[in-house]
Order: C-alpha cells, then structure tokens, then sequence
C-alpha cells in the first residue's frame, strides 16, 4: 500500500504495519519527459529526442497473456508455461533528476518542485508528484519572498509551469520560495540559487 517505504529486510511497514513484499530495483535509462520509455543502454528518446537519464524502477517479470502473473524472478506462466517477460514500473523517488534544466528538490510531503530561471528577471516553477510526474494540485500556491515583499506565481499559458518576475534581477541569483501544496498543508520553505540562465536539455 506504501509503495516508498523500502527496506532491506523482513519486516512490517511502519505506516499500515503490513508486512512487506519482496520488491527488485534495476537502474535504467529513461526519458525525462516520457517516463514510460526503459533502456538498458543510454542513448536518446524516441519521442521527443532527448537524451536519456538514469533512474530506479521496479522490475518484475510477467506473463504476456495473464497479467495477474507477476513474479519478482524469472520463470515460466503457472499456468501456459509461457516465458516471462520484464516489466518496469516506476518507483516513489525513483527520478530526481531535473526536467527543464533547473534545481529540483522533495518537499517534506513527498512531493517535488523544480525551479528554473530561463532568462532575466523570469523565474518558473514546476510541480511533480512522488513519482516525478508533472501537475499542480488543486489549491496549490506559491511565492517568492524578497524582504518584506511577496511575489506570487501565476499559471502560465497551458498549465505547464508557474512564473513570477523579479524585476532587475541579476546573476548570480538566489530566491527564496515559499510553497503551500493544499490547503491543510503547512507552507514550506525552499531556496534556490542560480549562478546561470536555465537551460532546457538539448536532443541528442
């Protein structure tokens, strides 16, 4: 039921008490941006061409005809002898590798945030989930902190991201982000420092 918790020995989870299953991690070579794509080998995503970062999945082997069949070790189907295949499944925390070229950090409820400063005086902010999948919860808010004055972030066209500006602000840059996921959450705290403009990863 708690997928984050891992640990190396029998036991119970110390969230529900249940007790835990045996679970294999395998590093890979997957897309930034396209999270289902799994290689063995570096190289480039075939979607959008980016190069391909490691990360930690969960690897089971399954039967291509009987989809309840998922065994943590090679074998055969029980029950038509098949050969089972590998199968990836993404990991809590599995990827904190930044997506758009900025500083990407966990936040104290598991979740994660990416800030990055494109160009002068522009600062954005992404949201991810526990498994490193973009979106922006509902009630979710969002500021930058100078002194005594507050700058929000506003939703930019499509959603993508949040963007507040500085104005005159000037490298190297540090920023102070206070962030509040949903209502009942507290407000965290999270500081950036940039000594560059952020750059999108490039295509291979």
């Amino acid at each position: 039921m708690h997928p984050e918790v891992v640990d190396d020995q029998h036991g119970t989870c110390p969230i529900c008490r249940m007790q835990l299953t045996a679970v294999r991690l395998d590093l890979v070579w997957s897309c930034q941006l396209h999270l289902d794509v799994t290689r063995e080998q570096p190289g480039a995503c075939r979607t959008c061409g980016r190069q391909l970062v490691k990360i930690i999945k969960a690897l089971s082997f399954a039967c291509p005809a009987h989809p309840k069949v998922n065994e943590i070790n090679r074998g055969k189907c029980p029950i038509d002898k098949r050969t089972l295949v590998a199968k990836y499944s993404l990991r809590p925390h599995g990827d904190h590798n930044p997506k758009h070229g900025g500083h990407f950090i966990m936040a104290p409820n598991n979740w994660h945030v990416e800030a990055t400063h494109p160009a002068p005086s522009r600062f954005r902010l992404y949201v991810y989930d526990e498994y490193s999948r973009p979106f922006i919860p509902k009630g979710f808010t969002s500021r930058i902190v100078v002194g005594e004055t507050s700058i929000p972030f506003k939703p930019a066209a499509g959603g993508v991201f949040l963007e507040a500006r500085i104005p005159q602000a000037a490298l190297p840059a540090t920023i102070v982000v206070k962030a509040r996921f949903e209502d009942k959450q507290p407000e965290y705290r999270f500081d950036f420092q940039f000594y560059d403009y952020s750059k999108e990863p490039g295509r291979a």
